[in-house]
C-alpha cells in the first residue's frame, strides 16, 4: 500500500503561481513570450468623427499589394496572406522580436456606415481605412425654432 500525500487545492494552486513567477524571472523570457502572443495582430486605432470612422492598422514590412479588404454585410475584414520568404542560409535566432506574419482581423460594422463609400490608403507602413457615415447618421447643426 503507498501513502500520497494530501495537497490542498487552494495551497497547490498558490505553489504553482509562485513557481512560474520565479521560472519566468530567473529565465527572464516574460517578453518574447508576450511577443510570441501578439504577433499575429497588428497594433490598431480607432477614431470617431461627427462625419465618419477611422481605423488604423500598423502593418511595418508589408506592401500594399499583400493586403486584402473585404466586406460583406456588416463585417469588415482586413487580411494579409503573404507567403513566407525561404532563407537560403539556414540561421539560427537567439533572440526574435519582430517578423511580418500573416494575420485576419475582422471589425463589425455599425449600421450608421455608408458601406459603399468605405476607401483605405496605405502609406508608410500604416492602413488607414476611413468608413464614412450615412447621411441620416450625422449630427446636424441645431435649428432655431421662433416663437410666434
Amino acid at each position: 500500500m503507498s501513502l500520497v500525500r494530501f495537497q490542498h487545492p487552494r495551497y497547490n494552486v498558490n505553489r504553482v503561481l509562485v513557481d512560474e513567477l520565479f521560472n519566468n524571472f530567473f529565465n527572464n523570457d516574460y517578453h518574447e513570450g508576450y511577443v510570441k502572443n501578439c504577433e499575429r495582430k497588428p497594433a490598431t486605432n480607432i477614431f470617431e468623427t461627427e462625419k465618419e470612422f477611422k481605423i488604423e492598422l500598423l502593418l511595418p514590412g508589408f506592401l500594399k499589394e499583400d493586403v486584402q479588404l473585404i466586406q460583406n454585410e456588416n463585417l469588415l475584414t482586413i487580411k494579409v496572406d503573404k507567403e513566407q520568404e525561404e532563407s537560403k542560409e539556414e540561421y539560427k535566432y537567439e533572440h526574435r522580436e519582430f517578423g511580418a506574419y500573416n494575420f485576419e482581423k475582422q471589425f463589425r460594422l455599425p449600421k450608421t456606415v455608408d458601406a459603399e463609400a468605405i476607401s483605405a490608403k496605405f502609406e508608410n507602413g500604416i492602413l488607414k481605412v476611413l468608413l464614412p457615415k450615412k447621411e441620416e447618421a450625422q449630427a446636424k447643426a441645431p435649428v432655431e425654432i421662433k416663437i410666434s
